[in-house]
């Protein structure tokens, strides 16, 4: 028997890394994998506010990571080798957690149910008291709504950027997307990056190309760009990607 994607052609568009784990779950499903960055990883706008702000870890009842990127960053940035005693550490999913397991050498105290910011806000509500120091590593121009929520409820936060987020538009874009199946959008920069390289026409340009998109914020954008959207995970993991492109395949009529 066939893995459920065999011979689907999948086009990822995030950040390509050594180790691509949306790449090899696909793969590993069956799936012919073709690579086209839409967004790339830039250094933060202030590379000397971002090192105050690590160097100042200390002082703060919980240090928070919105993605692995900004792990990297914070580890990068830190001159020493110290353990963090008395700050905990917060991860909006189980990709990010490994990243601080991996890069500050113990496991991240919280990590919400659902992956996401409004998840991880509301976790960190219960979790903390009103004026605990909160710091927040996170992209430049990330959504204000982490921050907000927490300033809300009475919790001191501070927010750096911990890198920049570019958006490209290879000019081979549109070919290659012609010669995909499936499109996969793992953030609304993606989204973005993607209708400016198809043009004005970027939705009519994807009809008869699958549209998964991971993660409500993600999809919200793609609705909002007019893009119909066909596969959406229950769980914004790789994972539960992966598996809802697979039972998107399986439960295709005509399907053996």
């Amino acid at each position: 028997m066939s893995a459920p994607l065999t011979g689907v052609r999948v086009l990822v568009t995030r950040p390509r890394k050594d180790e691509d784990e949306l790449s090899r779950l696909l793969e590993a499903q069956g799936a012919i994998v073709t690579h086209l960055p839409l967004v790339v990883l830039g250094p933060p706008p202030d590379e000397a506010a971002l090192r105050r702000a690590v160097e100042r870890a200390d002082e703060f009842a919980w240090l928070v990571f919105t993605s692995a990127a900004g792990v990297e960053a914070f580890a990068d940035h830190r001159t020493a080798d110290r353990p963090l005693p008395g700050v905990r550490l917060a991860a909006v999913g189980p990709a990010t957690a490994r990243a601080v397991a991996a890069r500050l050498g113990r496991a991240a105290d919280l990590v919400p149910e659902r992956y996401d910011g409004e998840s991880l806000a509301r976790a960190l509500e219960t979790h903390t008291r009103v004026g605990d120091r909160i710091l927040i590593l996170a992209a430049e121009g990330a959504r204000p709504a982490l921050r907000a929520h927490l300033r809300s409820v009475g919790r001191e936060v501070e927010s750096v950027a911990a890198y920049t987020t570019l958006e490209v538009q290879p000019p081979e874009a549109a070919d290659i997307v012609a010669g995909s199946d499936v499109v996969t959008l793992t953030s609304a920069s993606a989204v973005r990056s993607l209708v400016r390289a198809l043009g004005p026409q970027a939705a009519l340009r994807l009809r008869g190309i699958v549209v998964a998109c991971l993660g409500p914020v993600t999809l919200h954008e793609a609705r909002h760009a007019g893009l119909h959207v066909e596969v959406v995970p229950d769980a914004a993991t790789f994972a539960g990607f992966v598996e809802a492109l697979c039972t998107y395949y399986t439960t295709l009529p005509g399907t053996p």
